[in-house]
């Protein structure tokens, strides 16, 4: 990568945001040609915007999402008649061709991360054969491609620093043969083993918990440096919420389907009696 220098600051020169990719680069890309224009360091920027270079960086590549606090401070400071504020209300409506990408993104940087996965067991714990009879199900048409983007996302769960997880699903979950009564089984193991990990923890909603908020749909929650964003998952697409209120509202509600779920320890106790079950 080429380095410039800028200000007494070695800056890296990443490449801007697409603007036709969607109106999240558009933003991005719209954030680097004014602050150019007005001749501004990415310090500067930030200034105005109350966030750091590195926000606004991000920000210009596309890697990170404006707020609607920056937008509103870079409006005031630049002047631009609410222009940043005005993308980014149709930013949140319109759909985001590029959605898978940025959730990965998302994903990897993540430090901890929620997921309720209501009838199935998530991507991060599935085993090959399990997330490829789930694909064929799903008429995915490249499914291999799926499969090997599916487990390379499973890597953060080796990194030095894995991410603390936190997963809560349905467990009809535990015994719906998904792939076969073998697969489920080998799943069932992967969960076991999952469980044992200091930065995982598995829990399940019992039946006896009747009409619940997950049952709306599953979802998850990202967080990381630059704070909290949720996902909620759809069978050909998905959205990512970045608005802080929304986002505090899905913590909100998987806080509550916790407290519907058995704890730890009964969890993966019901998982091993589950398994021996099936043998």
């Amino acid at each position: 990568m080429k380095m410039i220098k800028e200000r007494g600051a070695d800056m890296s020169r990443r490449d801007a945001a697409d603007p036709r990719t969607s109106m999240w680069d558009f933003i991005g890309y719209y954030l680097r040609f004014l602050r150019t224009s007005r001749g501004l360091t990415g310090a500067e920027a930030g200034h105005a915007a109350r966030c750091s270079a590195a926000t606004i960086s991000r920000i210009e590549t596309g890697e990170q999402r404006m707020s609607e606090q920056q937008a509103e401070r870079l409006d005031v400071a630049w002047r631009t008649g609410g222009l940043f504020a005005t993308l980014i209300y149709y930013a949140r409506r319109a759909s985001n061709p590029d959605w898978f990408k940025s959730f990965v993104r998302q994903e990897q940087d993540a430090d901890r991360i929620r997921i309720f996965a209501g009838q199935h067991v998530p991507g991060l714990l599935q085993t090959p054969e399990y997330a490829r009879a789930l694909l064929e199900a799903g008429r995915t048409k490249d499914k291999e491609g799926a499969l090997r983007q599916r487990m390379a996302r499973q890597e953060i769960l080796q990194r030095a620093d894995p991410p603390d997880i936190w997963v809560i699903l349905a467990q009809s979950a535990l015994s719906w043969p998904v792939g076969g009564h073998a697969v489920l089984a080998a799943q069932l193991s992967r969960l076991v083993e999952l469980s044992s990990l200091p930065n995982v923890s598995i829990r399940v909603v019992p039946p006896t918990a009747g009409a619940y908020e997950g049952l709306d749909g599953p979802f998850m929650i990202l967080g990381g440096r630059d704070g909290e964003v949720a996902f909620v998952e759809a069978p050909s697409a998905g959205r990512l919420v970045t608005d802080a209120d929304e986002v505090k509202d899905f913590v909100t509600r998987f806080d509550r389907i916790g407290m519907t779920a058995l704890p730890i320890d009964a969890t993966l106790n019901l998982i091993k009696r589950t398994l021996e079950d099936m043998q």
